[in-house]
């Protein structure tokens, strides 16, 4: 009779009751580190969002998560290390419901990671280079090798070369501030020789010590002889430079005054009709002072300010203007991490906001629309304990109108019942029925809303809904003469359920 009483006080949790537990605004951070689409708790606990994990959700079995490096092949895709120095795998689609791990043998203490078409460098701490195959589609690596020929490494980036088929280019930033290039299919390497004391490299860009920016080209002659020369170039418009970014196609310059340069292509058209404007020429973008940081993300630049503001300028049009305006994004901002098609920003209080594309549930808010122009809160991550245990959620808590839902399936599966959903009717059921007198059920049909325990209609106040095919059920306050309590220990952000 217990686990029949436990269910039938859960699903009073879910229907009966009027308190709620809420992301409290004023509840504290607890972030330790976070990037484009994952965070790392003060507990060391990984949390993911995007794709089929719509809100940031709680990856169990591996604790003692150190850090984590995102957009590693495809947007989305993570690799994280453990404090034991292990590296891990976490490819990101749109198929698969749980979240899949692939251990990368042969990898320690793991600093960076860049991939093309065919192979994925790791830069370990020591500064030493190991190498992978892409196999499977780009979801699994060959075992890791290191690389003889090239050490002492503080950082790596690639990109591609049309010469005039596109091959593989990876520049290696050593410690000493030279810039080494690969010869061909990573058979061997060589220094650039008129690049030296290097502190940043980025694509085909490199900053010197001194604050002048160098490059050398990417496009080549279809005609000409192959050659594995790079003829490098001072970009003379650029001088006191601190900072360099850039993407597949544009260039950012921030100068020790905090104005934002930018050179590069700007955009017109969409998806097939899409063309590229190229300026070689950077440009002084006078419409932001004062930057602290820059990013591209969705054919728009962000420019984060020392005042912690968010500006943002579009990339659309034949060209980019010194004028071009930019707008107030956000306020209060510390830092921001950039995916391709989104922003993640954290403001001074720790929460998290996101900003771009939300396609795939980039931006953790719990829905799945394409775009949001304005930022939208980051639901916070929430920790769901039945009797002392984290119940593992297939999604995260999500919070509605100040109410916490969780995914149907969650607890009900931990407590044994039988579930079953027809897809056609959108109807849900779920029946206790093992070894117990009294059998015990709850159907939902998430077209109506309508809600029947033990075959008589009840009414919510604020309905189940469904995101991306899970089903969501409104967490409510459990009584103790109902067998059970529920409390929200804000300064956790954890919902702690106990049965007696």
């Amino acid at each position: 009779m217990k686990r029949r009483a436990l269910l039938l006080s859960i699903i009073t949790l879910l229907l009966l009751s009027t308190s709620v537990w809420a992301a409290g605004d004023n509840s504290t951070s607890h972030i330790r580190s976070y990037d484009s689409g994952s965070l790392i708790q003060s507990d060391g606990s990984l949390w993911l969002w995007g794709y089929n994990q719509s809100v940031p959700t709680r990856v169990e079995g591996k604790p003692d998560v150190e850090k984590t490096f995102s957009n590693i092949i495809n947007e989305g895709d993570l690799v994280f290390t453990l404090q034991d120095h292990s590296a891990w795998y976490v490819p990101r689609n749109n198929i698969a419901e749980s979240v899949k791990f692939v251990p990368l043998e042969g990898l320690q203490n793991l600093a960076a990671v860049s991939s093309l078409s065919d192979h994925v460098l790791a830069l370990s701490s020591e500064g030493s280079i190991s190498s992978a195959d892409r196999l499977d589609n780009g979801n699994i690596f060959s075992p890791f090798q290191t690389l003889s020929g090239i050490d002492e490494v503080a950082n790596i980036d690639s990109y591609y070369e049309e010469r005039p088929d596109y091959e593989e280019r990876w520049i290696f930033l050593k410690k000493d501030g030279s810039v080494w290039k690969n010869t061909k299919a990573l058979q061997g390497f060589e220094p650039i020789s008129s690049l030296k004391d290097i502190t940043s490299i980025a694509k085909n860009i490199a900053l010197k010590k001194d604050g002048t920016v160098w490059t050398w080209p990417k496009e080549f002659d279809k005609n000409a002889t192959p050659s594995e020369t790079l003829s490098v170039s001072q970009i003379q418009a650029l001088s006191d430079i601190k900072t360099i970014k850039a993407n597949r196609y544009s260039n950012l310059a921030i100068d020790q005054q905090g104005r934002l340069w930018f050179w590069g292509a700007t955009v017109t058209g969409y998806s097939d009709n899409t063309t590229y404007h190229n300026e070689n020429t950077p440009v002084l973008l006078s419409g932001v002072k004062d930057v602290k940081d820059a990013f591209f993300a969705e054919r728009s630049i962000l420019a984060l300010t020392t005042a912690g503001n968010v500006y943002v300028a579009s990339l659309d049009g034949e060209k980019l203007p010194s004028n071009a305006p930019f707008t107030l994004l956000a306020k209060n901002i510390q830092s921001i991490k950039a995916g391709p098609r989104h922003v993640i920003m954290q403001k001074a209080d720790g929460a998290l906001w996101g900003w771009g594309v939300n396609k795939h549930a980039q931006l953790g808010i719990g829905d799945y629309e394409f775009l949001y122009s304005s930022p939208v809160p980051v639901q916070k991550p929430i920790l769901v304990h039945l009797n002392g245990s984290p119940v593992s959620l297939s999604n995260g808590v999500i919070t509605r109108n100040g109410q916490a839902f969780i995914p149907l399936r969650s607890v009900f599966d931990k407590l044994g019942a039988e579930i079953a959903y027809d897809f056609n009717s959108k109807i849900a059921k779920m029946n206790q029925s093992k070894t117990e007198d009294h059998p015990v059920s709850l159907e939902v049909n998430f077209k109506t809303s309508q809600t029947k325990v033990n075959g008589k209609a009840v009414k919510l106040t604020n309905p189940p809904f469904m995101v991306n095919g899970i089903g969501y059920l409104p967490l409510r306050l459990l009584s103790e003469m109902l067998g059970a309590k529920v409390d929200w220990i804000q300064k956790e952000d954890t919902i702690e359920i106990t049965t007696k």
